[in-house]
């Protein structure tokens, strides 16, 4: 650490690290109470990572609007996967500051790891589709400290950037000042992105995770079946997508560079003023591998 980051931490206060953060390139910041945040399910408070956290730190970069609106959804992976780089970045590099002034601090990863369940932890159940969670909800933490709301897309809304936005967040010891929630009414049920979603999760009273995280994760359609009339559609569905696409070198992608294969709920979303100006009024259906 220079001697000049060491001078602007002389002061640990929320408008310092504020600055500081924001100094870095990130494009919003808001501070949380460790102890009262908005939770998702399954439960992940703070506490459980950290039993001595007083604050948490969230911040959030918008994404590269161009990208988000490219042919190709493998261009909008690029440009995600730069955004988690620089998030993560500065989370380490302001974790590695508060520790050097005496706060204990943990960054949370704006992308991987996630815990993995296969049974509901309420239940002991087992879910239909494995479910990815992250260790914890950095939605609900934005939320928790007045950054925005969350959309019928069940993505963060913030007024700025609309659903275009990444997240991290750094859990710390230092007592920190928290932002006031707020109440933003962002979404007024234009129902664009339940239009928009072509795996059929979103509806207009509820998203639905399970066909969500198979399409957008893997380009399928249809889930695992559960009943044995369903296998011959789904297989039909497999025969289909492997005329097209080839799994080994589409797996390696996947795992080295991290690829999506939906957005649409996302691109469909009106919602963010700094778009406004430059947002596209047309544009056709993003090519991916479940797709293409």
């Amino acid at each position: 650490m220079t001697n000049t980051e060491s001078s602007r931490l002389e002061n640990i206060n929320a408008a310092a690290i504020k600055e500081l953060i924001q100094a870095e390139g990130i494009d919003l910041v808001g501070i949380a109470d460790a102890q009262n945040l908005i939770l998702a399910y399954p439960p992940r408070p703070a506490t459980d990572l950290m039993p001595t956290a007083k604050s948490v730190i969230v911040m959030a970069v918008a994404h590269s609007l161009g990208s988000v609106y490219a042919p190709d959804i493998m261009l909008w992976t690029r440009s995600k996967m730069q955004t988690s780089r620089l998030l993560d970045e500065t989370a380490e590099k302001v974790g590695r500051m508060l520790e050097h002034e005496g706060f204990l601090t943990l960054p949370i990863s704006a992308d991987k790891p996630v815990e993995i369940f296969k049974n509901n932890p309420k239940t002991g159940k087992k879910f239909r589709q494995t479910r990815t969670v992250g260790f914890l909800s950095l939605k609900h933490a934005a939320v928790s400290c007045g950054m925005g709301e969350i959309g019928k897309n069940n993505l963060l809304l913030t007024p700025e950037f609309g659903p275009h936005q990444r997240l991290c967040a750094i859990i710390t010891e230092a007592t920190l000042d928290p932002d006031l929630r707020q109440d933003f009414d962002l979404c007024d049920g234009c129902n664009k992105c339940v239009a928009a979603c072509p795996s059929g999760a979103l509806k207009p009273d509820r998203f639905d995770v399970d066909p969500c995280f198979v399409y957008w994760s893997l380009g399928l359609k249809r889930l695992l079946p559960v009943r044995f009339w369903e296998w011959p559609g789904y297989i039909r569905m497999i025969r289909q997508h492997m005329k097209r696409r080839d799994v080994l070198v589409e797996s390696g992608q996947i795992y080295i560079t991290d690829v999506d294969f939906c957005i649409e709920c996302m691109r469909a979303c009106p919602v963010g003023e700094r778009w406004k100006n430059i947002r596209p009024k047309t544009f056709p259906f993003q090519k991916s591998g479940g797709t293409g």
